[in-house]
């Protein structure tokens, strides 16, 4: 198992310190990146002893799926794969919920054809680099198209891209309100990633008052045999340092 943090350069050295193992910045950060950027990110990561396994943020705010063209979207997945993969990175996380939304009015059954294509073309492309990508279920507040972990199973499933898996986000998760069980349905090696943080709507790192609930966590994903990463996703408090330190005890229980 390893464990990271979702965050910039500015938050390395914190995962770092905290004994964590990696860190997982912005793919939208990637986009028109030069050399110049690329080489002193490498550097952050190295001087702070932290490697850079993956990215979140697929898409900034300039890009909506059910809008912009084919070529536009790929061509921009593309040239970020290619950073990401000079930085050693070996997965994506899409969730972009307003990006991926389904605009109000319009048909939906129409705009997740479409985003099932899209996701399908991004997957293929990613694999030209080695990256892979998983599509990230979001809360309801968050998205109206692919919410819960079921879903998003199935999504991945009908795509049937080889590098096109499904996270599972444990917040969104426990906002949806959703049920331990649906990781007993999980074909092996189908739970490709996992992004974490308290379960609390305030969204907050990870505490010992958590201990409770995250072992319940824990222990399935145990049972389905889960040994990936699991990286931390929440809301930053004032210490940061204090907070990640007291997080890294409680992930301790994953194994």
């Amino acid at each position: 198992m390893k464990y990271g943090l979702c965050c910039g350069p500015e938050g390395f050295a914190l995962a770092s310190g905290a004994g964590l193992d990696y860190a997982e910045p912005a793919f939208a950060a990637l986009h028109n990146m030069d050399d110049e950027q690329i080489a002193r990110i490498k550097r952050a990561a190295k001087d702070a002893g932290i490697t850079i396994d993956g990215f979140n943020g697929f898409f900034g705010g300039e890009i909506m799926l059910h809008r912009d063209g084919v070529d536009e979207i790929l061509s921009y997945a593309e040239k970020n794969f290619q950073i990401a993969r000079m930085l050693d990175a070996s997965y994506c996380v899409l969730g972009s919920g307003r990006n991926r939304a389904v605009p109000e009015g319009a048909d939906r059954e129409a705009a997740a054809d479409r985003f099932r294509m899209l996701l399908d073309r991004i997957g293929t492309a990613g694999k030209k680099y080695g990256v892979r990508v998983y599509l990230e279920p979001l809360r309801y507040a968050e998205s109206n198209l692919i919410n819960t972990f079921s879903e998003g199973v199935e999504f991945c499933r009908g795509i049937g891209n080889d590098n096109v898996g499904c996270m599972l986000d444990l917040f969104h998760f426990f906002m949806n309100g959703e049920d331990l069980s649906v990781i007993d349905g999980l074909r092996p090696g189908e739970l490709g990633h996992i992004h974490i943080a308290r379960p609390n709507a305030d969204r907050g790192c990870p505490r010992e008052s958590d201990r409770q609930t995250i072992g319940e966590w824990a222990k399935k994903l145990k049972e389905y045999g889960y040994d990936g990463r699991i990286s931390l996703e929440y809301v930053r408090g004032a210490d940061q340092a204090s907070e990640l330190a007291e997080a890294a005890g409680v992930l301790k229980i994953f194994g």
